[in-house]
């Protein structure tokens, strides 16, 4: 392949066998490792994939590698790269390390990183970090919320909330303006479904 032409994303998509096997020239590797940095999840469960089934067919290979192989493989295996803020996915066991996702703008000054998505029940878990004097608009529970604090302070309902303080709103329930002064860290899981409360305006004064 020629490593001056830019990849599409449909050929980018491609290479995920021969990355799993480990088969990509430097360009195409280090093209494809930086699509998987920008957080790719069907490239990043297809390399998953793929690498599950040539660990298949290497245990299926009865013939043992000398050891001075087994040394190069093994060596070879803990540095290859895995899908990023993924430590361990398998039988129904998810393992995170959320330092290496990215953060998505959520609104003005906070911002969230998405843990786990439940499509059927329309529910999000959620790490979220507002910004010093960020504020979020009154909203509407479509389901229960709830919200436990890692670090720093959060104004709810005129109660400041700190590092290990835990909140839960019921559905159909309305939070009122939440802010920060310093700034804050917190775990949310929360409808999908929930609506911003958009602020009535102020009447005009009247004459004397």
């Amino acid at each position: 392949m020629n490593h001056g032409k830019q990849l599409t994303i449909t050929e980018i998509h491609e290479l995920a066998p021969l990355y799993a096997l480990g088969a990509l020239e430097a360009g195409e590797k280090i093209a494809f490792e930086e699509h998987l940095r920008k957080g790719c999840e069907t490239c990043a469960k297809d390399v998953r994939s793929f690498t599950e089934i040539t660990n298949v067919i290497g245990e299926s290979v009865l013939a043992l590698p000398s050891r001075q192989l087994r040394e190069q493989l093994l060596s070879e295996v803990s540095r290859s790269p895995r899908a990023p803020g993924i430590l361990f996915e398998q039988s129904g066991l998810l393992i995170a390390r959320s330092d290496e996702l990215g953060w998505q703008t959520m609104a003005p000054g906070i911002f969230y990183k998405p843990l786990y998505e439940d499509t059927g029940r329309k529910y999000n878990t959620s790490l979220v970090r507002m910004e010093a004097g960020a504020q979020y608009s009154s909203h509407h529970h479509a389901a229960i919320e709830e919200l436990f604090m890692l670090s720093g302070d959060l104004h709810v309902e005129n109660q400041i909330m700190r590092a290990g303080d835990y909140c839960r709103a019921d559905a159909g329930s309305i939070h009122g303006e939440t802010f920060s002064d310093t700034g804050c860290l917190f775990l949310m899981m929360a409808s999908q479904e929930n609506k911003i409360i958009e602020a009535a305006s102020e009447p005009a004064p009247r004459g004397n």
